[in-house]
């Protein structure tokens, strides 16, 4: 199946929404990323699945003025909403696939991507790509969540419940929502050098926006539940209520672990090489360090 059908959310406006309060909420943690790189002026990055464009603006304020940032997403709604936006000459926007972007090979200095595993799987055919694209010592930047720091202390049991719920959600379509558990070994398979990785962990008061994310989860993923008989609308809703009620008491939530990874491409000549090379978008010359 393609990424699309793969990704077990909702394609419509309040997935949109939800995106968007996501990226502005992790984008501090998003910019120390790549300040840790650091992505520099004049590069040639790619943001893989770059949804709502907040990730390809950080990226673009860092290139600078002779810079270039490729957002690929498979969201054709999505993008078609972005494109009015999107006016700076340095941003190309590509409707396509993530795990096989057509892109020039060996021609990027970075290639980011956030939350791809998690909802489509294929980890390894990811970081295969993100290799594909890298020139060499060009640098992959890659963010996917751990579910097992995700609290909502007031809300008990009903949480343990919903939780097992989203990831089993995630995993009925192939995706692994404790996929940042994955990148230490996943990248130790890989020829790079000066890998680096790093945990964030939130704690928000439960009034805070973000801290509705298991409800939008519960809401996007209610088919998927009902056609995978993981749970009934019954119980969808009796835990539902139960997390509504846990959010109006004191105290806090804690998000998920985000695991975020950095590490250097090798030489060309060492990296296996499987997927075609074709080109729909030749991003020129590039500036790795």
């Amino acid at each position: 199946m393609t990424a699309a059908l793969d990704y077990p959310l909702q394609r419509d406006a309040a997935e949109h929404a939800r995106l968007q309060t996501q990226a502005a909420f992790w984008s501090t943690d998003a910019a120390a990323l790549f300040d840790s790189v650091p992505v520099a002026p004049g590069w040639q990055v790619a943001d893989l699945g770059c949804g709502t464009l907040h990730v390809a603006q950080a990226l673009l304020d860092r290139v600078g003025s002779a810079g270039r940032v490729i957002a690929i997403d498979n969201d054709a709604a999505l993008l078609q909403r972005l494109r009015s936006d999107a006016v700076d000459s340095r941003l190309h926007l590509e409707c396509g696939d993530a795990f096989d972007s057509r892109l020039r090979a060996h021609s990027l200095d970075a290639v980011h991507a956030r939350f791809m595993a998690a909802p489509c799987g294929r980890l390894d055919a990811l970081l295969a790509e993100v290799l594909r694209l890298l020139r060499p010592g060009g640098w992959l930047m890659l963010q996917e969540p751990q579910a097992d720091s995700w609290a909502i202390p007031a809300a008990g049991e009903a949480w343990t419940r919903l939780k097992q719920l989203i990831r089993a959600g995630f995993e009925a379509r192939g995706g692994d929502f404790d996929a940042g558990a994955k990148l230490p070994s996943a990248l130790a398979r890989l020829p790079v050098s000066a890998v680096r990785m790093r945990q964030v962990v939130h704690t928000l008061p439960s009034t805070h926006p973000y801290a509705r994310l298991p409800l939008d989860f519960a809401r996007s993923l209610r088919p998927v539940w009902r056609a995978s008989h993981l749970a009934d609308d019954s119980e969808i809703d009796g835990l539902v209520g139960a997390i509504e009620r846990a959010l109006t008491r004191p105290g806090g939530v804690t998000t998920f672990t985000l695991v975020q990874a950095w590490a250097k491409a090798q030489a060309a000549s060492s990296m296996p090489i499987t997927r075609r090379t074709s080109s729909v978008l030749d991003p020129g010359p590039a500036h790795a360090s």
